[in-house]
């Protein structure tokens, strides 16, 4: 049998937007304040890319198949929101329609005749498609090859902050054997690891907890700074910060929504209240707090280790790990 050729459709949605980062830096937090903007759909999850991506970068999946099935994938996903098939109804959710900007646009369109109209429509109003992801900018090189025409806003967050909150979340013990967490898994003498423990060679330790998150929040920090900064001229990506969003949200959404190419509007000012944000720039971050944070690593971690974790906090606070910021 000859070698099978996918065939990509064309993409029904045009403006897809990937909100991406490594787990718990705010991409939740500013893939809800983003679909506050004009012409913007409610978030989705965009699992999908977090199963195939890896996948393509270990050669279990061929790049022209990865490329047909997220053209499929996203085609689906936009034709079913125009339907509000697969919407999700969870009142508290932010991916749930009624943490929308306009819930009753989803009602609506449960009454919606589905067919070619629905792609004729979705085609004239060209609105924007926001996808929040995991860890994308670690394989970026893999997303940009498949040559699918995103706009990448990649939200980084102070190192000992994103530590701090793995630990709390037990993100160092979980994997394989948590079913609720839904990362992709490998397996290894025996072992399950997270995926991207391939990528610092499987290491065989008896890290705790807090190590393991310190481990893992330094590997895909160096993956995905390594990409960032070969893409510093990608007009398509735009790096911004977790402290900018939470200290300074208005400024900072404003030139969010310019290199997307739309509008903030009183809906964003809404989401920014109903986030318990400032309006104004606020300046004042409790180093007590850090500090208490700092100490708690400090404490269930070897000396190795939370060494490595400083010189990276160092890294970040001087520079941001020389990435080209949203200026």
């Amino acid at each position: 049998m000859s070698k099978i050729q996918y065939c990509p459709l064309d993409r029904i949605a045009k403006n897809i937007i990937l909100i991406d980062g490594i787990s718990r830096t705010g991409k939740l937090l500013l893939g809800s304040l983003v679909s506050s903007f004009d012409k913007m759909e409610h978030l989705e999850f965009g699992e999908s890319f977090e199963f195939i991506i890896p996948a393509i970068r270990f050669k279990k999946v061929e790049h022209n198949f990865g490329s047909a099935y997220l053209n499929n994938y996203l085609n689906m996903l936009m034709y079913n929101k125009y339907i509000s098939r697969n919407v999700n109804f969870r009142p508290n959710d932010r991916t749930g329609i009624d943490t929308s900007k306009n819930p009753q646009i989803y009602y609506d369109r449960l009454k919606a005749e589905e067919g070619d109209n629905i792609i004729k429509l979705i085609k004239k109003q060209k609105h924007f498609l926001p996808i929040v992801t995991h860890d994308i900018a670690v394989n970026l090189n893999i997303l940009i090859k498949l040559k699918m025409n995103f706009k990448i806003i990649e939200i980084i967050r102070n190192p000992i902050d994103t530590v701090y909150s793995w630990y709390k979340k037990g993100l160092g013990v979980r994997y394989g054997n948590d079913p609720r967490n839904f990362t992709l898994l490998v397996r290894k003498n025996k072992k399950i690891y997270p995926w991207y423990n391939a990528l610092s060679g499987y290491k065989e330790n008896k890290y705790n907890n807090c190590e393991r998150c310190v481990e893992h929040v330094l590997n895909l920090n160096k993956q995905a700074t390594i990409n960032l900064k070969k893409n510093n001229l990608n007009k398509n990506i735009l790096i911004t910060t977790y402290e900018d969003l939470t200290t300074k949200p208005l400024v900072e959404l404003k030139k969010i929504s310019t290199f997307l190419g739309t509008k903030t509007n009183e809906q964003t000012i809404k989401f920014i209240k109903r986030e318990k944000l400032p309006l104004k720039k606020n300046i004042f971050l409790s180093q007590q707090k850090f500090n208490k944070k700092v100490n708690l690593i400090r404490s269930n971690c070897s000396k190795k280790i939370f060494e490595k974790l400083m010189i990276l906090n160092k890294d970040y606070e001087k520079n941001f790990y020389k990435l080209k910021l949203n200026k």
